[in-house]
Formats: structure tokens, C-alpha cells, sequence
């Protein structure tokens, strides 16, 4: 990643748009290099930039989960948070599927968002708390994650939700890297997911809470 974080912005409401590039162009560790009013145009600019961060509506023409899919498959180097109110659920349940590294609520503080930004931007997964409220409400859980996890696999998978990343997991728990890989991969295959957000998500969806 570059000395600052090189943002780009997506999403069809060009007051949205405006304001938001307003306001991160005024933090000192973070330059816009481009915006989009679409996911055509925003997979267009990513081609043609080079960027840390891409900062999405999911609710814009060509779908933002169509462009989410389509970066995920052209295995573009770069991060994704999603800008959401939360209204849609199926639409949160396939970026989960298609790794979006984190969610940022539009009703949110600019603080909390810059915040967002610069997490993401570090590797690790963002799940606001009102984000952490949502899955819980929206899914009943249908067993406990202490009969199906070991209490080390349960120990990876908590700090999996605090949004750490594999190295920070492994000086938490004083094991190796290889551990931690080795411990998220039988976790994937228990839970049926296939990612760390599919996780981080199952977690909070059994009523899980963690410090983010």
C-alpha cells in the first residue's frame, strides 16, 4: 500500500458522491483518485488506476454486487467496503459471499467511516455494531458455536470478528501464522463457508459480539 490510501469512490447519488469525496479528501493519509456513478464505470477506472481501497454502494446501475462479483473474479488487488443502510438483506448476504472486507453505515459519523477506510485498508474485516445487531436479528441460531468449534477453532473465530488478520491472530494467541491458516481452514469447512467474512458473519449470527 502506498504512504497514503488511494481511495475509489462508487455510487449513483452524486450528492452522496460529492460529499463523500469532500470529505476524504481532507484527511491527510487518504487521496480520491477516482470516482464512479456505476459499476461499469468504477470496474473501467479500476483498470485504469492503481488503488487500495474501493469504496461501494451496493444500490447503483449495474449492480454494485456485479461489479463486486467481477473484481472478486478478476482477482483485483484491492479492498472493498460497502456503503449500506442495511434495508436489503439479500443484498448483504452475497457481498458477505463475495468478500467484502467491510460495511460502513451511510447514517454513520464521517469519523466512524474514515475509520472504516483505514481498517480495510490494513487487511482487516469491519463489522459496525449496528452491523453486528443486524445479522443477529435477521438469523436464529441453529447451533451453538461452542458444540460445533473447538475452543481453539472458537478462539480463532473470535478474533476472526475483531477483524484481525492472520499475523495479528497469531501473536493474540502466541501460535504461528501456519496455525491460525490451519485452524480457518477447518473452520471454513465446519462452518460451510467459505471465506473470513462468511465467518466473522456465522459469528454474529449466533448472538457473537466482539470489540471492533
Amino acid at each position: 500500500m502506498s504512504e497514503k490510501i488511494r481511495l475509489m469512490l462508487a455510487d449513483d447519488h452524486a450528492l452522496v458522491l460529492q460529499g463523500l469525496t469532500t470529505l476524504l479528501e481532507q484527511i491527510p493519509d487518504m487521496e480520491v483518485v477516482a470516482t464512479a456513478h456505476n459499476g461499469d464505470e468504477l470496474l473501467n477506472l479500476l483498470g485504469q488506476h492503481q488503488v487500495d481501497v474501493v469504496v461501494m454502494d451496493l444500490q447503483m446501475p449495474y449492480h454494485g454486487l456485479t461489479a463486486l462479483a467481477e473484481i472478486r473474479k478478476r482477482g483485483m488487488a484491492v479492498h472493498v467496503l460497502v456503503l449500506t443502510a442495511f434495508g436489503d438483506g439479500d443484498s448483504i448476504r452475497s457481498a458477505l459471499e463475495l468478500e467484502a472486507e467491510g460495511f460502513a453505515l451511510k447514517t454513520e459519523s464521517p469519523t466512524q467511516t474514515v475509520e472504516a477506510i483505514r481498517q480495510v485498508a490494513q487487511g482487516r474485516l469491519v463489522f459496525p455494531r449496528a452491523a453486528q445487531r443486524w445479522l443477529a436479528v435477521q438469523h436464529k441460531p441453529q447451533i451453538q458455536a461452542e458444540t460445533l468449534l473447538s475452543p481453539r477453532e472458537l478462539d480463532v473465530l473470535k478474533q476472526v470478528a475483531r477483524g484481525l488478520t492472520n499475523p495479528e491472530i497469531a501473536g493474540q494467541l502466541n501460535v504461528s501464522e501456519n496455525t491460525v491458516r490451519f485452524h480457518l481452514k477447518n473452520i471454513f469447512e465446519k462452518l460451510g463457508v467459505t471465506n473470513r467474512t462468511e465467518a466473522a458473519a456465522w459469528f454474529f449470527q449466533q448472538g457473537g459480539s466482539a470489540e471492533l
